[in-house]
């Protein structure tokens, strides 16, 4: 229990000297130090303290971020602004009234934070009171929204989280709202004491039936659809009935369940990169149209350079023209030696005819050995045995990656590595709250549900 201190004026003077006027408009400037100090010692009683007539009535300037989380306090009093962040949580605080806060304000656990909620909860269901009144979900309407807030209400009650009133208690608790208010009447126009108990017990009695028919007094209209967020582009419901506090769903078609998933999946493979996941689970997503360009552009530039590693003898050939020529030669030279075979050998020129014949011959055959495959690859060697290359990275670009050395991470094809996460763990990726997601047919659509949190 904290126990109460009271200020010495010593004490008093001490702290108050520390605190300077601000400059700039009609505040007092004070640390939260020194804020806290005079609370602790003010039995963190806000308002005691900055009614001080030191103060001289004015608001004071918090220089920092004020923490009063989990003390006895009661009122800030009369802090005009905190020049950070304010945190209220487990205090008794209700109000921060006029307090401006330059950061945020932390409530938890405090009256205010029941106080915002109770009117959020109201603001929420003020909203949805205008959807009733106009009857805008009922389902011959055929409004989509509406559609999924009657699948979540209806698979709520068929998992038994809530149980509406049925036809009969409806009518029963119309009846009894009207007896109640009889009795109340009643109850004020008489004068008979005796009257009076029996009444007191009659309204006490009909309003523990009353309160007891409507904890369970819930209809779609108590579904509300948020607004600014959605959980991957599927419609986000809020339950406003008692007990779902922070509970939270999510109702989408099939279509969208996919599309949904698909971004949750992306999300998280931008949030944690392809080194978050096993390298045996990813091998299947290689980005392959990237390897073998990759593959494409060094084989082009190793079989360039390097020729003879990558082509033998047999992969050279004569070219057309030297075929042709060769043809040529050889029988040119055959022409030749028959002619020089038929020579009259009985001619006085013959020895020197023959010699002729034979120089022609020698010259032609020497021309003849001298033709000889070129060994420098032409563009289209090149270009095939480039293309006979890369035919093998695209049947096994893993290998190829694996033989280089290569991390395999860094060729991932992300969009089908989240394609891939979506097909092998299903829509319950999505789902942090446990991995589950239900369904429920309207107007014969089928929605699936899942609770987000």
């Amino acid at each position: 229990m904290n126990k109460k201190m009271l200020l010495t004026n010593k004490e008093l003077h001490q702290i108050v000297e520390r605190i300077v006027e601000q400059v700039e408009g009609d505040y007092y400037k004070i640390s939260p130090e020194e804020y806290r100090q005079l609370m602790e010692l003010g039995s963190y009683h806000g308002k005691a303290i900055t009614k001080m007539k030191r103060f001289g009535g004015k608001p004071l300037w918090i220089t920092g971020d004020l923490n009063l989380d989990s003390t006895p306090t009661d009122s800030l009093g009369n802090i005009g602004y905190v020049e950070g962040n304010l945190n209220i949580s487990r205090t008794k605080v209700s109000t921060i009234g006029d307090t401006k806060v330059k950061g945020y304000v932390s409530d938890y656990g405090s009256p205010r934070e029941r106080i915002r909620e109770k009117k959020e909860r109201d603001d929420k269901l003020a909203q949805l009171e205008v959807l009733r009144d106009n009857n805008e979900w009922a389902l011959e309407q055929g409004d989509e929204t509406g559609e999924k807030a009657h699948a979540l209400f209806q698979w709520l009650e068929n998992n038994g989280e809530i149980e509406p009133l049925s036809d009969e208690d409806k009518e029963k608790l119309v009846i009894l709202r009207q007896k109640l208010e009889d009795l109340n009447k009643e109850y004020d126009e008489t004068e008979d004491e005796d009257k009076v108990v029996e009444l007191l017990n009659d309204i006490d009695n009909t309003q523990e039936e009353i309160d007891e028919l409507e904890e369970n007094n819930v209809d779609v209209y108590m579904m509300y659809p948020q607004q600014r967020y959605s959980h991957y582009g599927l419609q986000q419901f809020e339950v406003l009935i008692d007990g779902f506090k922070d509970q939270e769903y999510t109702v989408g078609t099939e279509e969208e369940m996919d599309d949904a998933a698909l971004k949750y999946a992306e999300s998280y493979i931008d949030d944690i990169g392809v080194d978050g996941f096993n390298e045996s689970f990813i091998e299947d997503y290689l980005d392959v149209d990237a390897i073998v360009n990759m593959a494409e552009e060094d084989y082009e530039y190793q079989i360039r350079d390097y020729p003879e590693g990558y082509f033998s003898d047999d992969d050279f050939e004569l070219t057309e023209e030297q075929e042709r020529r060769i043809e040529e030669l050889e029988s040119q030279i055959a022409d030749l030696e028959q002619e020089q075979n038929e020579l009259d050998t009985d001619r006085e020129d013959y020895d020197e005819l023959y010699e002729d014949f034979q120089n022609h011959i020698d010259a032609l055959q020497e021309e003849l050995d001298n033709i000889e495959v070129d060994t420098e690859p032409t563009e289209d060697m090149i270009d095939n045995k480039v293309a006979e290359y890369v035919r093998d990275v695209r049947r096994d670009p893993l290998e190829y990656l694996k033989n280089l050395g290569l991390p395999i991470k860094e060729y991932i094809d992300e969009d089908e590595l989240a394609k891939g996460l979506v097909a092998s763990d299903g829509w319950g990726i999505m789902n942090s709250y446990d991995g589950q997601y239900d369904s429920q047919e309207v107007n014969g659509v089928t929605y699936y549900i899942m609770r987000t949190n």
